[in-house]
């Protein structure tokens, strides 16, 4: 459609009073996030004050005194929890330190009912001393939290006032530029499209057919784009177009590339795709500190079936596990092979309990189904050892290396079993 130049001059005129209309409603929202920030240092600064009165009162008191009144305690401590429920609206980051706070608190509390529970008359010196000060200390991580969402929420201020001062020049600016631009409109058209015509052109004479897309509509264009556009159609229909060419090479690279990623018997990731994802899950839950529990399963008296039943059999029995496994885990988790017949198993955002339970449904679902042999069912098991992720794995090997112990000493323990290292614990 042909656009006069009247009528782009009264576009750009309505696009402008959009703009400052934009800018208008922008500053209405920087207020109210700059009240809600406000709002946000106010509630951490309360939290702050409210801690430094528990720490106060318990560095005065002696908490351990038979004729120690808990009234003041419980009054400041039920202000904090009631000050915990009624937080302003937060973000994502300070959600996850309100939860921690929240934690925090219930922690304290259980702490102080055990000190004051029966004021632990068997108990030491030391002790008392210990149970003090650890208080003391969960009232400090609270504190320290606090002061961490009030660091938050001012920065998030200057972040704002920033940002929004950015927002106003930059939509002034751009006001300015479309003033300007109208003026010049005519003949930005035609260079514009002088440009598009001779890039359909150069792409031709590279092999590349595409057709003219004009930006902007006109007579003469139109009529060029048409001509040019019915050519490019009869040459592109015996003409393979670099484009097809490249689309074709990332084909045939992305087979390759799985190719060499998967185990040719088992269709599942290999050795190579295992450490690639496994070291890419290990560096991300290090890094956001997320659990990751891995399943070494390796296959009971493999080598009295194949010697029975032949090696062919032997193969079919190792691709029946793997199918077992992977309808019996989640989209999210990984199952490769770790050689012979070792498989694991990377399950992200998982702790112990969680990989127990997948253990026990894969033996559960391989008891269930056997592999039929000239009428003959044959049924295996699986030793599978489980480890989860701990600060004291500083590399994939040694959380690999964990789960590898693991599985020997289900092994050593009878097979078909599902051992843990290190055991959890469980208090």
């Amino acid at each position: 459609m042909n656009i006069s130049l009247l009528q782009r001059i009264f576009f750009f005129t309505l696009s402008c009073c959009l703009l400052f209309v934009l800018l208008l409603g922008s500053v209405i929202w920087s207020s109210q996030a700059i009240e809600l920030a406000f709002s946000r240092n106010n509630y951490a600064q309360q939290l702050t004050n409210q801690t430094n009165t528990l720490k106060q009162l318990v560095a005065n008191d002696n908490i351990y005194d038979s004729n120690y009144s808990i009234n003041d305690w419980q009054s400041l401590e039920l202000k904090l929890t009631a000050l915990l429920k009624s937080s302003p609206k937060l973000t994502d980051q300070q959600l996850t330190i309100q939860n921690s706070l929240q934690s925090q608190n219930e922690s304290l509390k259980n702490l102080f009912t055990l000190i004051n529970k029966n004021k632990l008359k068997n108990a030491s010196e030391v002790i008392k001393t210990h149970l003090k000060a650890k208080l003391m200390t969960q009232l400090e991580a609270i504190r320290s939290d606090a002061l961490h969402l009030s660091a938050i929420a001012q920065k998030d201020i200057y972040n704002t006032i920033k940002n929004q001062a950015i927002f106003i020049i930059t939509v002034s600016a751009v006001s300015i530029l479309a003033l300007l631009f109208g003026a010049f409109t005519l003949t930005s058209i035609v260079r514009k499209s002088l440009n598009e015509v001779k890039h359909a052109f150069e792409k031709n004479h590279s092999g590349d057919y595409q057709n003219i897309q004009l930006s902007h509509h006109s007579k003469e264009f139109d009529s060029i784009a048409i001509a040019f556009n019915a050519m490019n159609e009869k040459l592109s229909e015996s003409t393979v177009s670099l484009t097809v060419m490249k689309k074709i090479v990332e084909e045939r690279t992305h087979v390759l590339e799985l190719l060499s990623k998967t185990d040719p018997l088992t269709q599942v990731a290999n050795r190579r795709a295992l450490f690639e994802r496994a070291s890419m899950e290990f560096s991300r839950a290090k890094r956001s500190k997320n659990k990751l529990t891995l399943l070494l399963l390796d296959c009971d008296f493999f080598k009295h079936v194949n010697d029975e039943f032949g090696h062919l059999f032997g193969d079919e029995l190792l691709i029946h596990i793997c199918n077992i496994c992977s309808q019996e885990i989640r989209d999210i988790d990984f199952l490769a092979r770790y050689g012979g017949e070792e498989f694991i198993i990377v399950l992200p955002n998982c702790d112990i309990a969680g990989g127990i339970e997948t253990a026990n449904r894969i033996q559960n679902s391989l008891a269930k189904h056997c592999v039929t042999l000239d009428g003959k069912e044959v049924c295996v098991t699986l030793s599978i050892g489980i480890s989860m992720l701990s600060e004291r794995h500083k590399n994939l090997d040694q959380l690999i290396n964990d789960a590898d112990k693991a599985m020997y000493l289900a092994k050593e323990k009878g097979r078909n079993r599902i051992e843990v290292l290190p055991a959890p614990n469980l208090h």
